[in-house]
């Protein structure tokens, strides 16, 4: 068990990433889906939040799955699958979903796991809605529930942690054009982490992925998305007849009683909390979470 809780340096040193995932696209109407897969074995889908990141900070997770074949999407208008400027127009949650529909037919799937991490837990519940005969389980990690009303409240519970000096340091780069592509958000993310020490982490990456790590575009244009304010699923997800397993950092600033609610009200759902975590317990506390992460596919 314990060559799987690998340590956060060597879950993003260079030489054991690269060479463990296979590359490939999808041809599509909007230009191509880019997709990373590794492993055989049951398929699970990985479904990377933001919205706007790229597959890569995925693959902590990814790797700590060895009797899968894990697939991780990059959806249209974000990493590589960039091929025109992401407007609300066309970025928002159903296209998403099809994104990965596509994928699915594409690799000949029947039925797979279906993981989706922060945003990305709303696109995972809506593709079970759409295809629930394609879903065989859901896993949410840092659910953001059935709703955007979260957002009232996410801000302020990442904001209020950070320092008056961090906020001086926000500032600085704001006005240095010579400050690193991710200066401002390693200060920002401190806010997301229980062990603020660990918040860098989240972006240690080789050089060659830094351009396609995240889009500010695409975020930006999920937003305004005219579905956006009034984004809800929660009849629907209640009806599910799919397991869902949720696994939450207990410091997420996520967290405002929507993951007990999801819980209860799904009917087939259970809860794993990482003691001591944020928003990326993988990060923080590698052997809880994927402890929780094993029971929630075994069960």
């Amino acid at each position: 068990m314990k060559k799987y809780i690998i340590s956060i340096s060597l879950l993003f040193a260079f030489n054991l990433i690269t060479a463990q995932y296979e590359h490939d696209s999808l041809k599509v109407d909007k230009g191509y889906i880019h997709y990373f897969t590794k492993g055989e074995g049951k398929p699970i889908v990985l479904l990377p939040g933001g919205p706007g990141f790229s597959h890569f900070y995925m693959r902590g997770i990814a790797d700590s799955l060895p009797n899968y074949k894990t697939i991780l999407i990059e959806f249209l208008g974000t990493g590589r699958s960039i091929y025109k400027k992401p407007d609300s127009t066309w970025v928002n949650q159903d296209n998403m979903v099809n994104d990965i529909e596509l994928l699915r037919k594409h690799l000949a799937i029947d039925r797979w796991i279906v993981l989706g991490q922060s945003w990305a837990t709303h696109t995972a519940l809506l593709y079970g809605i759409k295809y629930p005969q394609h879903t065989s389980k859901i896993i949410l990690q840092a659910t953001a529930g059935t709703d955007n009303k979260f957002q009232k409240y996410y801000w302020d519970n990442v904001s209020m942690r950070l320092t008056e000096a961090d906020y001086a340091q926000l500032a600085a780069i704001s006005k240095d054009s010579t400050a690193g592509k991710f200066d401002g958000f390693k200060i920002q993310f401190k806010g997301y982490f229980y062990d603020m020490n660990k918040a860098s982490s989240f972006f240690n990456m080789p050089k060659n992925e830094e351009s396609y790590f995240f889009n500010g575009s695409f975020f930006s244009a999920f937003t305004k998305d005219p579905g956006y304010k009034n984004f809800d699923i929660s009849k629907e997800a209640y009806e599910l007849d799919i397991p869902v397993r949720i696994i939450q950092g207990r410091q997420d600033p996520l967290n405002g009683g929507i993951q007990e609610r999801l819980n209860e009200r799904l009917k087939h759902s259970k809860i794993f909390y990482i003691e001591r975590a944020g928003h990326f317990p993988w990060l923080e506390q590698p052997k809880a979470f994927f402890a929780a992460l094993r029971e929630s596919l075994n069960d």
